[in-house]
């Protein structure tokens, strides 16, 4: 007989617990799922904690058979985004189910009647709060492990939020390079790249730096400045507050390296910044979630074998565009992770209305081996 189906709000230790350690029953087996950290999810969906919470209602439920948990999903009202988008936008997130669509319905009707009870017209997601953490559902691309900040999930996911009615809302796209593509020596790079990169460094008087760690909390904010800046153009971004922005920044701190965090320069003002990292999902795959109590043991071998960059931030001051200087800070990227054995660049996530970048990822040859997207629907 059939346990009967029911919905609990998380409003323990205890049902938050089984909340952030649901996923490892849906992903289990499947070596291409990362599992965060879980005292670092516990951190995140703790009011106290989180800066998200400031700006923000939030609602963590569970779906469970008796006892048994089936399937996990938050509702929030954002009010950053409703300023932003300047429509009554609720989010839904953290959506993990068994492969069962009626808990999945389940699970949708009560994050879709739980942002209309707050006002709101449209139920948009999967985020995990913001599109900066693990945004959207795979469309293609599950054989192999995402990285950092990059979601990994079934493509039943796909099928059931459709079945829904939910519809598309926007596409990303994550890239990826090879050494062997590019070459050693970059000799593979287009001709035009190399070209543009040059006239930006000699004719516009533009300046590349790496970040100064020993500055830390003016870089950040100078990188959260250029961060809002510079991605008003794309439909999908929401600014961050100083303290959400903080946060990320702290988080990912002891992962840098300076050589590739880099700030572009006119006249000794910031215009443009790129943001690459030794990706951090390389070493996570072999921590199943926990630290203790050989986790740091792992941490030290596994990150010292770390040979994939993921290309995260890019972005230049409009009315320093069309000038070369992402096409330079590109390049200079590129230098540095050759030069240091890397043997592979991952660019992601690339919202699908990035044409420039889009264009340029495909020109170096790049190749699209994952595809997300993120739903949408009339309330």
């Amino acid at each position: 007989m059939t346990l009967p189906l029911h919905i609990q709000e998380v409003t323990t230790k205890r049902d938050l617990l089984a909340f952030v350690k649901f996923p490892w029953r849906v992903y289990k087996g499947d070596p291409n799922w990362v599992p965060p950290l879980i005292s670092e999810r516990l951190d995140y969906l703790n009011p106290e904690k989180n800066p998200f919470y400031r700006h923000a209602e939030v609602a963590l439920f569970l779906a469970r058979r008796g006892r048994e948990v089936v399937g996990t999903i938050a509702a929030f009202v954002n009010r950053l985004a409703i300023e932003h988008f300047n429509e009554k936008v609720g989010g839904f997130g953290f959506f993990e189910v068994i492969e069962d669509y009626a808990v999945a319905e389940r699970l949708l009707d009560t994050a879709r009647q739980w942002v209309k009870a707050r006002g709101m017209t449209i139920l948009r997601g999967p985020t995990n709060f913001t599109h900066n953490d693990t945004p959207g559902v795979l469309i293609e691309g599950a054989d192999c492990p995402p990285v950092m900040l990059a979601a990994h999930t079934p493509l039943y996911y796909k099928t059931f939020l459709e079945r829904y009615g939910m519809e598309k809302f926007v596409d990303d796209y994550a890239w990826r390079a090879f050494r062997s593509q590019i070459g050693a020596e970059l000799e593979n790079l287009p001709s035009e790249l190399l070209r543009v990169a040059e006239a930006a460094r000699q004719r516009s008087g533009v300046t590349i730096r790496k970040v100064r760690m020993e500055n830390w909390e003016e870089e950040v904010d100078t990188a959260h400045h250029l961060f809002d800046t510079t991605l008003t153009h794309l439909r999908d971004h929401v600014p961050m507050s100083r303290d959400q922005f903080r946060r990320l920044a702290d988080g990912i701190r002891p992962f840098l390296d300076p050589d590739l965090v880099l700030f572009a320069e006119m006249d000794g003002q910031p215009v443009g910044f790129c943001v690459s990292m030794p990706d951090i999902n390389r070493i996570l795959i072999h921590l199943n979630g926990r630290l203790f109590p050989i986790g740091w043991l792992k941490l030290w071998w596994y990150r010292r074998r770390v040979d994939v960059v993921t290309f995260k931030l890019m972005g230049v001051l409009e009315e320093y565009r069309r000038r070369g200087i992402d096409a330079l800070l590109y390049l200079e990227t590129l230098k540095v992770v050759f030069a240091k054995g890397y043997k592979w660049l991952d660019g992601s996530l690339t919202s699908e209305e990035n044409l420039a970048v889009n264009y340029l990822a495909g020109r170096l040859g790049a190749e699209r081996y994952k595809h997300y997207r993120i739903y949408q629907m009339r309330i």
